[in-house]
């Protein structure tokens, strides 16, 4: 070198001489800090460092935000606490925090006492406005909850020594003595069998899928968060088996069902079906999420290479069977692909997710458990599958939907040169629903009429009634229309079984399940109980009882026989004593007063659960919680005992119902940002359907002496409705407007903030022709959406 160091600065040098060095640190052994921030810098030489701690020592805190530094260094800090220091509140949720750093946050004092929280794994912090600790008001939630601060003000010295503590807590002895009944009492070689059809014909095994959209840190489906069930101990926090069944639902990746069908399980709660065509695959049903489904086919494409799809068949009528049709068809289809839906499924569809969607999605939460932290305290499975994915919900209204004649059995169809045999079986699983039966391949489609587990007559999150004797009747019919020649099924849950004479018999003993528990609730009816004596009552005999497929992992006897009592004879029981009920915010009180007092109640509801008596400490605490919603050492003690309820359910989703309500009790509501209500969905729906949305929500009273009509005009969808309000009702009357009432111009945009959200669209995106108070005195009668209701509490005045 000649002439060292010959200006007396970068900056100097770079005017005469741009870019001189080939990297930053040949340049800073000259010049040390020759720039005046990391920006300058950045300019010039992109990434000049190996780290950001490297970064960071000549140019602190360079960056404007979390996210713009971890573009260039990903996962520069070593925890949390390093990066909070610097960035306060870089990720905009919880779960977004966890991604990159497992298990951050710890909260350590409680009035003034050193307490350590248990952390929950991926678990939310609550708004802000219902939490004071400063780390934890950092994240609005959006699937889980770890605390809220503002219980602790509640919390005293003698709540913690009587231990009315909101913590998760371990198993009790009694809990303990129960589960090792169930243990003892299982049929190892049911069980043994099961795993062998679980494992059988894999092609490609996928352990632990997550899946994520390319624009999210936040996956829509986690098998990772499942690894805890490889255990080879069973905890006694779980029964035995619920856990075995879990286990044998994490199996995920490609499987072989035949020469010619395939399936992909594990890549959300349903499966994936697909039978080679002609010219391309033929899929049956699309898992519940667009992303879901693009998995799936990248996964299929991995192993066969690339093919289109030629056509999709939808089973039956429910969202995580036709949810991921948009991923499908984006994966590439030949020119003429087609659709296929059972008869009535579009109505099915929308009826189910649309009219009563926000209650059914409220509760859909905690039969599915997705807020719940994944564990051995935690929500396990869901007996037919692990949870339902959280992407993006599609539908499509071009699906040609399977009609029978009088004269027929079933409908033939050649599709992309495969014959297809449609058997419909309506009001079974769902209301549009059918088999199919590929007889070329000797193999039954049996749609989620069959699976590895009792099903439910009645489903918890909510739905019409299902009728038990018209799915026996199809489960019959199907063994007489193909039970010759079958040598396989497979269902659009679980997996695959073999042999005529083992498929036939699976089927008969799904199908006497059913039919069973109508008979005998019917009976029992007739004898005179009600309905919670039915569900007691009503057992299965052990030819039924043995089989592991028949086990409730998913529906249970106890609520598949309410659900019979309610088909036939209604929600009253008789007894005009129980005509009127006292609504529980009144007649708790006068229990609780009866009781001698909360103290009192509190005392004797403390030693019940002692005695391990769960089931009635959870209802004599509730009365307490109705007459004192404020009262947190009932609710502590009835989320204690709903907990071990918990534990030693042998359904799914009853383990998941009880962990949610004992987390609602313990931590507060869980907002949720999830529909199955999306655009895509609402794009499909005529104008009609999408107005009705609003009819359910107008407040009959506010608007009971209006009477005006509407003319409804959607620019972008170029449709127009006439509606009328009167006498309490908001209806359609058609697609005709009436010149002289008033307009109301709006896009679909708008129209679908109006339809879904509290929300009201703005003034300059809606234009009123007329007279626009009975615009307003509409937009006014509309009651507001709670997607958040609350459950395990009275509902707010």
């Amino acid at each position: 070198m000649l002439y060292p160091k010959v200006f007396s600065s970068y900056p100097e040098l770079e005017t005469l001489y741009p870019k001189v060095f080939s990297s930053y640190p040949e340049l800073e052994t000259l010049y040390p800090k020759s720039f005046t921030s990391y920006t300058e810098l950045e300019t010039l030489y992109p990434k000049s460092f190996t780290s950001y701690t490297e970064l960071e020592t000549l140019y602190p805190k360079s960056f404007t935000s979390y996210t713009e530094l971890e573009t260039l260094y990903p996962k520069s800090f070593t925890s949390y606490t390093e990066l909070e220091t610097l960035y306060p509140k870089s990720f905009t949720s919880y779960t977004e925090l966890e991604t990159f750093y497992p298990n951050s946050l710890t909260i350590l004092c409680f009035n003034k006492k050193k307490i350590g929280l248990e952390i929950y794994t991926r678990t939310l912090i609550p708004p802000a406005n219902q939490c004071s600790f400063p780390c934890m008001n950092r994240y609005l939630p959006e699937y889980y909850v770890l605390w809220r601060w503002d219980l602790m003000n509640n919390y005293d010295e003698n709540c913690l020594e009587e231990k009315f503590t909101p913590f998760r807590k371990d198993a009790t002895e009694e809990t303990k003595k129960i589960n090792a009944e169930f243990k003892k009492n299982i049929h190892w070689k049911r069980l043994k069998l099961e795993q062998e059809w679980a494992t059988r014909n894999v092609l490609k095994s996928v352990p632990y899928p997550v899946i994520k959209p390319n624009n999210s840190l936040l996956p829509v489906w986690d098998l990772k968060r499942y690894e805890f069930l490889q255990k080879d101990d069973i905890p006694s926090t779980v029964n035995p088996k619920l856990w075995y069944q879990g286990k044998l639902n994490l199996n995920a990746g490609l499987f072989q069902v035949t020469e010619n069908i395939y399936q992909v399980r594990g890549y959300d709660l349903a499966n994936l079906s697909i039978i080679r065509g002609k010219s391309g695959w033929i899929v049956i049903d699309c898992l519940t999420s667009r992303e879901t489904a693009q998995a799936a086919f990248e996964l299929i494409n991995s192993y066969f290479g690339e093919s289109p799809v030629s056509a999709i068949i939808f089973s039956h009528s429910h969202v995580d069977h036709y949810g991921g049709v948009d991923g499908v068809l984006e994966s590439g289809t030949t020119d003429d692909v087609k659709i296929y839906a059972p008869s009535g499924f579009l109505n099915a569809a929308l009826e189910e997710n649309v009219t009563a969607g926000v209650a059914m999605s409220r509760r859909g939460f905690y039969m599915y458990g997705e807020v719940l932290p994944r564990g051995e305290k935690g929500q396990v499975d869901c007996g037919i599958g692990k949870y339902v994915s959280t992407g993006v919900v599609t539908l499509v209204n071009s699906a040609e939907e399977i009609t029978l004649s009088d004269q027929e059995s079933y409908v033939e169809k050649f599709i992309d040169g495969v014959r297809m045999q449609f058997q419909l079986t309506p009001d079974t699983e769902a209301p549009a629903e059918m088999n199919i039966y590929i007889p070329e391949e000797h193999s039954l489609c049996i749609a989620e009429n069959c699976t590895a587990s009792l099903h439910n007559i009645y489903t918890l999150r909510g739905a019409e009634v299902r009728d038990p004797v018209a799915w026996a009747t199809y489960i019959q019919q199907a063994i007489d229309l193909f039970g010759d020649h079958m040598t396989s099924l497979f269902e659009v849950h679980t997996w695959p079984r073999h042999g005529r004479d083992y498929c036939i018999s699976y089927m008969e003993k799904q199908r006497d399940m059913y039919q069973y528990i109508n008979d005998q609730t019917l009976r029992l009816i007739n004898q005179g109980y009600t309905i919670d004596q039915v569900g007691r009552m009503v057992t299965f005999p052990e030819s039924l009882r043995k089989e592991w497929y028949n086990s409730p992992f998913y529906g249970t006897v106890n609520h598949n026989a309410k659900a019979v009592y309610q088909k036939y004879m209604g929600w009253y029981n008789g007894n005009p004593v129980d005509l009127n009920k006292l609504i529980p915010e009144e007649s708790s009180k006068k229990y609780v007063e009866y009781m001698g007092g909360e103290d009192e109640l509190l005392k004797k509801a403390k030693r019940s659960f002692k005695e391990g008596d769960y089931q009635w400490v959870a209802e004599v605490t509730k009365h307490l919680i109705y007459s004192n919603p404020s009262n947190y050492k009932a609710k502590y003690l009835c989320a204690d005992a709903l907990e071990q309820l918990a534990y030693i359910a042998e359904s799914g989703p009853w383990r998941n119902e009880y962990l949610m309500g004992a987390q609602e009790l313990r931590y507060g509501i869980i907002p949720i940002k999830r529909s199955t209500i999306t655009n895509e969905v609402l794009d499909i729906m005529t104008l009609e359907q999408v107005l009705n949305m609003l009819s359910i929500r107008l407040n009959g009273i506010i608007a009971g002496e209006y009477d005006f009509k509407l003319n409804f005009i959607i620019t972008d969808r170029k449709e127009k409705a006439l509606t009328e309000v009167k006498r309490g009702i908001f209806r359609y009357l058609s697609n005709e407007l009436k010149e002289d009432e008033v307009k109301v111009i709006m896009d679909q945009a708008s129209l679908y903030e109006l339809a879904t959200t509290n929300n009201r669209p703005s003034p300059s995106s809606i234009k009123v022709i007329g007279d626009i108070q009975k615009w307003h005195q509409f937009l006014w009668a509309l009651d507001q959406i709670d997607t958040d209701f609350p459950i395990m509490t009275p509902l707010d005045k």
